[in-house]
């Protein structure tokens, strides 16, 4: 017996591969759906699998074949007359069965269930090859996501490639939620953490300290005016207005010319308020430190000239709404009057991110600035200090904890910020 496996979009064409190949005479022992191969094939339609058999014997002859002998039609009356015999004991019919045709259905059934044998074993096979193949289309697809240089780090195992946060990375970003800080900087901050703590270490002292360290290693070294190099020095405070640029410059001054012995020289273009000239001029004739007025950003040339002999020059600018369209104009007009001066952008710790990010922009058209910030002692929360430090790229430099002149003013050491951040100093 010839038997053959046959695999085709549908029945229809199965049956025509049948017919051409094992002929009209074939007989189909099974039929079944089957999945195409590989991850892709579950968005395929299915294939026909059929297996059909052909007996290798031929046929046999024509001549051979026993043609039944037709008698003459009787009635039943005369044909039981004349062979009683045979109606009271009826022998057999002259046509049996042959042996033999009844032992070839035996070789049938037995390929069937040999087949079936043989087909749940390759079924099996392939289910077995289809899953090793679809879970390594799995791994390819993830390899996808991961950035080339950290493939070979990677382990692909199911069981490993998504792993449920841990307890203490939970703690640890609602600990910096709660500090107010910005979602990126919590990543930011966290990444840190992680580099330095085990995810599963218990120790909280351990794990605040990580922390506390990664927000240092995000605030860095602050700048201070302590390096003098015997030349000159021009520092131009700007920033919104009501931010504390007046009082913030006046104690700088008092520090340098007081504690440092340096030879300190003020100016102010913050001609728009009489108030500012008069709060500043106060401040200079206190310390025993000559002020400069000027009114328009050509004066400052001959303010130079007259200033030769001072160490470090600081100069207050007008506070203006950050959303002013003359801003950007008369503030530049100031620093291209200006020999290489150094940018102070003043912010006060009581406005709101957006606010911040908002000046920010505004005083984007500034090349290079420090950023002091003021009046933490009104703040309610520290948090923006990292927050814009991170932001904007920018060093800090001085905060501000109150009016008094010359006391409360403080390096931005991140020492000390992270106390404020953390709430170690309320």
């Amino acid at each position: 017996m010839n038997v053959k496996r046959y695999i085709a979009p549908n029945v229809q064409e199965a049956m025509i591969k049948i017919k051409h190949e094992l002929g009209r005479d074939a007989i189909i022992l099974h039929t079944r759906k089957i999945k195409q191969k590989g991850i892709k094939g579950l968005f395929k339609k299915p294939l026909v699998e059929v297996v059909a058999a052909v007996e290798d014997e031929e046929p046999a002859s024509k001549e051979t074949t026993v043609k039944p002998h037709i008698e003459p039609v009787q009635s039943p009356v005369q044909y039981y007359a004349q062979q009683p015999a045979q109606y009271q004991q009826p022998s057999q019919p002259a046509v049996q069965p042959s042996q033999p045709a009844v032992q070839q259905v035996a070789p049938v059934q037995q390929v069937q269930k040999s087949l079936q044998n043989e087909e749940f074993q390759e079924k099996k096979h392939d289910e077995i090859d289809d899953l090793k193949h679809e879970i390594d289309e799995i791994k390819e697809m993830l390899r996808n996501y991961i950035q080339p240089d950290t493939k070979k780090n990677i382990d692909l195992e199911p069981e490993s490639v998504f792993v449920e946060e841990s307890k203490v990375e939970k703690d640890i970003k609602e600990f910096l939620k709660a500090l107010d800080l910005q979602p990126n900087i919590i990543e930011k901050v966290f990444s840190v953490v992680r580099r330095q703590v085990s995810l599963t270490d218990q120790n909280e002292q351990m794990v605040k300290s990580a922390v506390r360290q990664a927000i240092k290693e995000y605030l860095g070294e602050p700048f201070i005016i302590d390096h003098y190099l015997g030349t000159q020095r021009v520092f131009v405070f700007v920033g919104p207005t009501g931010v504390g640029k007046t009082t913030t410059l006046a104690k700088l001054a008092a520090k340098l010319s007081l504690i440092e012995n340096k030879k300190v020289g003020l100016v102010t273009a913050d001609t728009y308020r009489i108030a500012a000239v008069d709060q500043l001029k106060t401040y200079s004739e206190i310390l025993g430190i000559p002020l400069s007025v000027v009114y328009e950003a050509s004066e400052l040339n001959d303010v130079m000239y007259k200033y030769a002999d001072k160490d470090v020059i600081l100069l207050d600018t007008a506070g203006r709404s950050h959303k002013s369209d003359e801003l950007a104009r008369d503030l530049q007009d100031l620093i291209n009057n200006l020999e290489k001066p150094e940018i102070f952008l003043v912010l006060s710790l009581t406005t709101g991110y957006k606010d911040i990010i908002s000046i920010l922009e505004a005083y984007s058209f500034v090349e290079d600035y420090k950023i002091i910030f003021t009046k933490l002692d009104e703040a309610s929360t520290y948090s923006n200090i990292l927050n814009i430090k991170v932001e904007s790229g920018r060093p800090l430099s001085y905060v501000t904890t109150g009016q008094s002149v010359p006391d409360d003013i403080e390096v931005a050491y991140a020492e000390k910020i992270v106390e404020y951040i953390i709430g170690e100093i309320k």
